[in-house]
């Protein structure tokens, strides 16, 4: 979305930038107005971006400021007013910058733009560059719509998981990253992390940088750094200090990484991956694996679960297998 008080402030810093550029262009410009002018530029990314589009278009104000036409405003502008030729032409170059700009920038990147959706099957694994370089790795059987406009860009998480790798904006330096689910929204503060939407909480991993969280039913957001995973719904944050699982990032390279974790905790992965499912009774619980397995590759997983564990998975039906303690 792309509120009318966003469209206000984007045309206002471009007036701010198209002002001192006439203040620039002057015959006697003050020390204190160069440094006034530095400040502003530092104060905000946006300001930077306005700049170099203004000096981007230069060149196409002078050819305009050169034509019999502009001559022809010009003196009537100076005969009306009675402010000197300079002043009127710094005051044209406003209007005409502003013009400019305005209009590139609503032709190069229209208010909004068309949503795409990307999608997995069951048991695939999809890897995404995006338009401004973010990437995106969907997991088994997810969904994620994106839609970049001016003013932001977000991925919206429909089902299943994501990790993303954010990158630098390549088209306006200021758009923020945002990631939303229905629970609530995520601002990327540049960084590597994973999302997992499962319908009654999502799980946070960061992995690079730090992650702002907010629940939608919550007016406070927390900052999640780099190593730290943070679980919330729709009302509160759940849990915020527990340690990064190394199991969101492992999968994007094709790993099913077990680490010290319960069997029907492994299970339930595999489950995720292939149709049949695998009812694994609570009390094998007691049995805990460690290890990496092809995600690619569950018959040969379930293998070797067989072989390290003694435990046998034998096939129900066509749609339900089970793992049972082998005696």
């Amino acid at each position: 979305m792309r509120p009318e008080s966003q469209l206000l402030l984007e045309d206002k810093v471009l007036q701010q930038a198209s002002q001192w550029f006439a203040i620039l262009q002057g015959e006697n410009v003050s020390a204190e107005e160069q440094q006034n002018w530095r400040d502003w530029l530092s104060l905000d990314p946006a300001h930077q971006l306005a700049w170099e589009q203004i000096e981007a278009i230069q060149t196409g104000f002078n050819q305009a400021a050169n034509s019999s036409t502009s001559h022809y405003v010009l003196r009537r502008t100076t005969a009306k007013s009675g402010t000197s030729r300079t002043t009127s032409i710094f005051s044209i170059a406003i209007l005409v910058i502003v013009s400019l700009i305005t209009l590139s920038v609503f032709t190069l990147y229209p208010v909004t733009s068309d949503k795409t959706q990307y999608a997995t099957a069951i048991g695939e694994t999809r890897q995404i560059t995006l338009a401004d370089g973010t990437q995106l790795w969907l997991n088994t059987n997810s969904k994620v719509e994106t839609q970049f406009s001016v003013d932001l860009r977000q991925i919206n998480l429909l089902q299943g998981e994501v990790f993303i790798s954010s990158g630098p904006d390549t088209a306006y330096q200021h758009r923020p990253l945002l990631v939303d689910t229905e629970d609530g929204r995520l601002t990327a503060l540049g960084t590597r992390f994973n999302v997992q939407y499962d319908n009654q909480k999502t799980t946070l991993s960061v992995f690079d940088g730090a992650v702002k969280t907010e629940p939608n039913h919550q007016t406070t957001s927390t900052i999640t750094p780099a190593g730290k995973q943070t679980l919330f719904n729709q009302q509160t944050i759940l849990k915020d200090t527990l340690p990064v699982d190394p199991i969101k990032e492992a999968w994007t390279k094709g790993i099913l990484l077990a680490n010290d974790i319960p069997l029907c905790e492994f299970i339930a992965e595999i489950n995720r991956y292939q149709e049949p499912v695998i009812i694994c009774p609570d009390e094998l619980n007691s049995f805990r694996l460690m290890g990496s397995y092809p995600i690619n590759n569950i018959p040969r997983v379930l293998t070797a679960v067989e072989t390290s564990l003694p435990v046998h998975i034998w096939q129900v039906n066509k749609k339900v297998w089970r793992i049972d303690k082998r005696h």
